[in-house]
């Protein structure tokens, strides 16, 4: 999708609870402190609570509204932040139906989403593996996983990632019905018989569609969204280097390259900021956390002051 001048990025990951949206919520405060123009979607649809991370108790607007055509505009139903530069799209989690919007509304999403007037984008992506989490996550030309140091979270953020790459081989293959069914197959853990690592089924499907599978690396592998690693709730050293051997796990099994954006220090006070609806950094702006959450940003945007 082309974004014209803006700068668009996805946080994701197999798993929740593992500080996603505090780390969008905090990223976005770190971009506009550094004079940045951010946009906050929370695309977490039908449990959305990016809102309570930045400051806002209840959003007066949200993306129901936009889909009921109260507005015309997704600039209309942006809300504003206690903090300059900040917008937010709440997507209501009081709103089932919003996890499943039609074809027809996600397309009127995606385009009113790129004639934002804003610098940066953040898609906050909902928890788990499912198809809506990944075509969002797929959108931003930078991917950013959140993993824990704790097998759950790694688990979790390899499943979402392979996923997201089986979905796109499939893309590719969809008017083979036996090849697209041969890919399910092999690349679903629950058939253990059958199972076969990604890397092998790639090579696999290299040698007999040499030209499909090279289009898909660049395409995707190559020339598509750049994907990174943040490790959130580090607290050892050797919670530290859990991100570099995650990421030649990554390599290994599922060839795809992803770098390492930095690690987040555990701070037994994140729930007393989240609690008190103020970004973890703005209340606590000389600790580790602000610090490594500084460093990323300009990892992130290396002009950014």
């Amino acid at each position: 999708m082309d974004w014209g001048n803006k700068f668009v990025i996805s946080i994701g990951g197999g798993k929740g609870g593992i500080g996603k949206s505090s780390f969008a919520g905090n990223l976005a405060v770190a971009f506009v402190q550094s004079g940045k123009r951010v946009v906050v979607v929370d695309a977490d649809l039908g449990a959305a609570n990016l809102h309570t991370i930045i400051g806002i108790r209840h959003p007066k607007k949200t993306l129901k509204d936009f889909i009921n055509r109260k507005y015309d505009t997704l600039a209309d139903a942006l809300v504003d932040s206690p903090f300059p530069n900040l917008k937010l799209l709440s997507s209501a989690s009081d709103v089932l139906s919003l996890s499943y919007p039609t074809y027809k509304d996600r397309q009127r999403l995606f385009n009113e989403i790129r004639k934002l007037d804003t610098d940066i984008i953040l898609f906050d992506i909902a928890a788990g593996t499912h198809q809506r989490a990944i075509d969002f996550f797929t959108l931003a030309p930078l991917g950013i996983i959140m993993i824990q140091p704790i097998p759950t979270s790694l688990e979790n953020a390899f499943s979402f990632l392979k996923n997201l790459l089986v979905r796109h081989l499939v893309r590719f293959f969809y008017t083979d019905k036996e090849t697209c069914a041969f890919i399910l197959k092999t690349s679903d853990s629950s058939h253990s018989d059958h199972t076969m690592e990604l890397n092998d089924l790639i090579k696999m499907l290299e040698s007999k569609a040499p030209e499909k599978v090279a289009l898909f690396r660049r395409q995707l592998l190559e020339a598509g969204t750049k994907f990174c690693i943040v490790s959130n709730n580090i607290k050892t050293t050797g919670q530290s280097m859990v991100s570099e051997k995650f990421a030649k796990i990554v390599k290994r099994y599922l060839t795809l390259n992803v770098s390492v954006l930095g690690n987040l220090p555990f701070e037994i006070f994140m729930d007393r900021a989240i609690s008190e609806r103020t970004p973890f950094m703005v209340k606590y702006p000389d600790s580790d956390y602000t610090v490594a959450m500084n460093g990323i940003m300009k990892k992130i945007i290396p002009d950014a002051e």
